[in-house]
Parts: C-alpha cells; structure tokens; sequence
C-alpha cells in the first residue's frame, strides 16, 4: 500500500485531500471552525467590501457558498468526534445550524442581485 491511501473497514482508499478531509471534519473541532470558518469567512468580507460590480460580488458569493458547505459539514463531523467539554460541541451545533440558515439567505440575495444584473 502506497503513502497516499489508508484502510477504512478493510478497504484501501485514496488520500481524501484538503475539501475531503474538511467536509470530514478531520482538522477537529476548533481548527476547522475557527480557522477554516470564522477568519476566512472574515477575509472574505473583507475583501468583498470593495467590490462595486454586481456580477462579480455574485462570482464571489457563489464561490464562498460553495466553499462554506464543506466547512459546514466538517465542523458538524468534528463536533460529533469532538472529545472534550460537550457545551463546545453543542454550540459548535448551533453555529452551523445558523451558518446554513445564512447561506439559504446568501441565496436568495444572489437570486435578487442577479436578477438587477
């Protein structure tokens, strides 16, 4: 068996990769939250703030809702693998929860914008 795959039930798979292994919550708990999701999702803003094209503000949305999914997903993983105090957990649990009710907003906003494109 090569470097590059592991065995899962008995079964040789292939590296996952970096989305693969966010949406599997495999960073933990706090990186993947904190990291992947709290300061990109910043940076993020940050940098759409100038941007007075609707168009692109759209591109830009599309692309971060589509990267927020994987980030989504591995934080509510990482919260089920997560060993230590639950309350993190649980509130790990509710900040996704309301991470997707944001991104069904962001949705709706791109169908208003592109729709004034």
């Amino acid at each position: 068996m090569s470097e590059n795959e592991n065995v899962t039930n008995g079964v040789a798979n292939t590296e996952k990769g970096f989305f693969g292994k966010l949406s599997n919550g495999d960073f933990g708990l706090a990186k993947t939250y904190w990291l992947y999701g709290v300061l990109v999702g910043f940076v993020v803003n940050i940098a759409m703030t100038p941007i007075t094209s609707i168009g692109l503000l759209v591109v830009v949305m599309l692309a971060y809702i589509a990267y927020e999914i994987p980030v989504i997903m591995g934080t509510w993983r990482a919260a089920n693998k997560y060993e230590g105090s639950k309350v993190w957990a649980v509130l790990a649990k509710i900040a996704v929860v309301l991470g997707a009710i944001m991104l069904v907003v962001g949705l709706l906003a791109i169908v208003g914008l592109s729709g004034q494109a």
